[in-house]
């Protein structure tokens, strides 16, 4: 089984498949090699590119707390932020100035619209819905929340305080440079890599996890084979066992053709 991160990894800087790379998994699914795409992303914003390559069965959405089967539609796993941690949070981001990503029922709720929605738009395809403060919007647990901040400084001691007050509580990561993403304790890749294999039947030394962020350094050490693709910071790479290419330079699929014989 080889899983796959999608933005920056599989896809290249304009957000697209490659002719190559969708290739060279048409040919893994013909050789029985179960491929799945494990992101950050929305279901809804993922499912494009699983429709693309011809997927089936699992997909992983939210960097692991979403887990849906492709064919049926069922729900295989889903664990949400608890509601009160989630409302305290959200609270230290309005206090603080930022500007937030709430998730639920797969939708995207922000306070208001402005050149960060538009941002993660362009990045998602995914159109947010403006519900002013999200403090007394949220009525239900989120899936996901998401921090945009592109003033670097501000973005490092935010993450600092979120890591230093929440890390025992929640899942904090970060996937792009400027975002920081809060996910319920135990939620991430690697453990969704590893309820998908279990569901497989499949040891974890048969499993393959591509990425190129810090989301994804938890299903990289916890597959068989972890790759990092060469855009990955210094941090994800170390804990990678092979480096691929640049992913706009068809690092996915040329080191799976590498390791495939293909």
């Amino acid at each position: 089984m080889v899983l796959i991160d999608l933005d920056d990894t599989l896809l290249d800087s304009r957000h697209n498949i490659t002719e190559k790379t969708a290739n060279i998994i048409n040919q893994l699914l013909k050789m029985g090699i179960k491929v799945v795409l494990a992101t950050g992303r929305m279901y809804r914003s993922s499912l494009p590119y699983a429709r693309k390559l011809n997927l089936s069965g699992e997909i992983i959405c939210y960097n692991g707390a979403y887990i849906r089967d492709l064919e049926k539609g069922t729900v295989i796993y889903h664990q949400p932020i608890d509601l009160a941690l989630a409302e305290d949070i959200i609270s230290e981001t309005e206090k603080a100035g930022l500007y937030l990503n709430l998730y639920q029922d797969d939708e995207l709720y922000v306070s208001e619209r402005n050149e960060k929605s538009e941002l993660y738009r362009e990045i998602s395809g995914i159109e947010s819905k403006a519900v002013g403060r999200l403090s007394e919007f949220i009525k239900k647990a989120p899936t996901k929340m998401l921090v945009i901040e592109i003033e670097r400084e501000k973005l490092q001691k935010s993450l600092a305080y979120f890591q230093e007050k929440y890390s025992s509580v929640v899942e904090i990561t970060r996937s792009k440079e400027f975002f920081i993403e809060f996910m319920a304790r135990g939620v991430s890749k690697g453990n969704a890599l590893k309820i998908t294999a279990e569901r497989h039947g499949l040891p974890l030394d048969e499993v393959i996890a591509i990425g190129d962020s810090y989301n994804d350094i938890s299903m990289i050490k916890a597959a068989g084979i972890g790759i990092a693709v060469g855009n990955a910071p210094p941090a994800v790479k170390k804990e990678a066992d092979i480096i691929a290419g640049n992913h706009d330079n068809e690092g996915v699929s040329t080191v799976l053709a590498e390791i495939f014989g293909i």
